[in-house]
């Protein structure tokens, strides 16, 4: 409400192979834009993005491959970063962190500094937590509040440094409630980072940040060399 019609946001999902990110961003869309199917191997390779207007928002939602995948090269990983920021335009940008309910792996526990790296100290600030596999929770007879509460100390860190922003899918399910909790949560970073006076929260300005921490490292870099020649 009370939105520019022109106003878009990107929702770029991140997280590993196998967490269902594919399958939320069809959620998410209403329907199969995105290929989704069991696998033993990684099925999205590339960085790939579709329109839908939600809920009153112009949304771009962009499916990212892994890129917390400690095996893909570096250089193959810079080209993934790369492409996203482009496909983000110079749109304001909520990045949707999707994690398998029934699993956290040891590749998630610094999930949060891989991402500082890849998009910007600040990155956890317009982050939004995404637990797919919801079903998994009503099997177990199990709200997902009790899930949050008894989860391992390092995902709380995680949920934590995210301001709780944390939302359950299941993909198998097209009730709409869900995605109605996820842009709830989108228009709450929206109105923080506003609120904040951080107006360029897109990848322009990521950039920018990314390449004074890269400089300031060659700052320390060049005077601790200096120190140890003297």
């Amino acid at each position: 409400a009370g939105r520019h019609p022109d106003t878009k946001v990107n929702l770029v999902l991140l997280g590993m192979a196998g967490t269902g990110k594919s399958a939320s961003g069809n959620t998410i869309i209403g329907k199969k834009v995105f290929e989704s199917k069991v696998s033993c191997n990684p099925i999205t390779k590339e960085c790939w993005k579709e329109e839908a207007q939600i809920n009153g928002l112009n949304v771009r939602v962009i499916d990212t491959p892994d890129l917390f995948d400690d095996e893909i090269a570096k250089v193959a990983k810079e080209k993934h970063v790369k492409k996203c920021k482009e496909l983000c335009e110079s749109d304001p940008c909520v990045f949707v962190l999707v994690m398998h309910v029934s699993r956290f792996t040891d590749g998630e526990r610094d999930v949060l500094k891989k991402l500082e790296k890849m998009f910007g100290e600040e990155v956890s600030k317009q982050t939004v937590l995404l637990f797919t596999r919801g079903n998994d929770l009503r099997q177990a007879d199990m709200s997902f509040k009790d899930f949050l509460h008894d989860c391992q100390d390092k995902l709380k860190e995680i949920v934590a440094k995210c301001d709780n922003r944390c939302v359950l899918f299941e993909n198998s399910n097209s009730d709409s409630d869900q995605v109605d909790k996820l842009m709830n949560m989108v228009d709450l970073v929206l109105k923080t980072l506003q609120k904040c006076d951080q107006k360029v929260f897109n990848h322009k300005l990521m950039e920018e940040q990314q390449q004074q921490s890269r400089l300031s490292e060659e700052v320390i870099k060049t005077i601790s060399q200096m120190h140890r020649t003297r």
